[in-house]
C-alpha cells in the first residue's frame, strides 16, 4: 500500500502484479486513478510505484512546457489525470 499522488491519501494505493501477462497494475481506492506499466521476473510493487510517480512528473514537465511563461504552476504540481504506460 502506498499513499496517492493525486488524492493525497495515504495507504490507499493497492499494486497487483501478473508475472505471467509481466504487467503491473495500480489503483487508488479512493479516487480511483489506476496505471499499469511492463515488470520483469525481478519487479516488485515499489516499482510499479515509482514507474507512476516518474510518469506523473514527465506528464506535468510536458503540460508546463505548452502554458506561457505567465501562467506556470508551482514546481512539483500533479496533474488529476491517470496515466498509462
Amino acid at each position: 500500500m502506498f499513499d496517492c499522488l493525486f488524492c493525497q491519501t495515504g495507504k490507499a494505493v493497492e499494486v497487483k502484479m501478473v508475472r505471467l501477462e509481466q504487467i503491473g497494475f495500480l489503483k487508488c481506492r479512493v479516487c480511483n486513478v489506476s496505471f499499469q506499466s511492463r515488470i520483469s521476473y525481478l519487479s516488485e510493487a515499489v516499482d510499479v510505484y515509482s514507474d507512476w510517480v516518474d510518469e506523473t512528473e514527465e506528464a506535468n514537465f510536458r503540460k508546463d512546457d505548452d502554458i506561457p511563461a505567465g501562467d506556470l504552476k508551482a514546481p512539483g504540481s500533479v496533474t488529476a489525470a491517470s496515466s498509462t504506460k
